[in-house]
């Protein structure tokens, strides 16, 4: 079996996080840091541990031969090895809206120690591991619920998403 969503799992997790409730402030944040991680995970193509290990101080913006400006993240992985990640248009979007979302600037500045992914209410601490992966399988979980709910025929569709993991985003995208 193929360990990745395709792209209609993908859409579905998507309106899963699209739905999520923004009334309070407090369902904002949670709404806006699941957008941030998954695309993180996805467009980035991290791993969970390079999200809690990294801060947005990482960012950093060159210009491209045509003078464009394109931005990057340099991530430390497994074994202190260091990469450098292409930060696509959108995905410095959502960056932005997080950040915003938090009271912050847009961009972060370099060398900010604030980490890639902050609890709710402010800490500016990382987050663990377990959290985050169980903040993916949530979104896992309700995905599959909400498929089964419209659609009971495709119990096969909900239990694909119920198996998914945060490995499951990186060769998707």
């Amino acid at each position: 079996m193929n360990h990745y969503l395709d792209e209609e799992l993908w859409q579905e997790v998507n309106l899963t996080i699209d739905q999520m409730p923004k009334e309070t402030r407090r369902e904002r944040e949670h709404y806006f840091r699941a957008r941030w991680l998954f695309s993180l995970l996805y467009v980035c193509e991290l791993r969970i541990s390079e999200v809690v290990r990294n801060q947005m101080g990482k960012f950093f913006c060159r210009r491209d031969p045509d003078g464009g400006e394109r931005w990057w993240l340099e991530v430390v992985g497994n074994e202190d090895t260091a990469r450098i990640v292409p930060a696509t248009n959108a995905l410095m979007v959502e960056l932005a809206c997080y950040r915003r979302a938090l009271g912050m600037e847009p961009f972060p500045v370099p060398n900010e120690a604030t980490p890639l992914l902050l609890p709710i209410c402010g800490k500016h601490r990382s987050m663990t591991r377990g959290a985050v992966y169980l903040l993916v399988k949530e979104i896992f979980q309700k995905t599959a619920d909400r498929v089964r709910l419209r659609e009971p025929q495709h119990e096969t569709k909900a239990a694909r998403i119920l198996q998914a993991s945060e490995h499951w985003l990186r060769p998707t995208a």
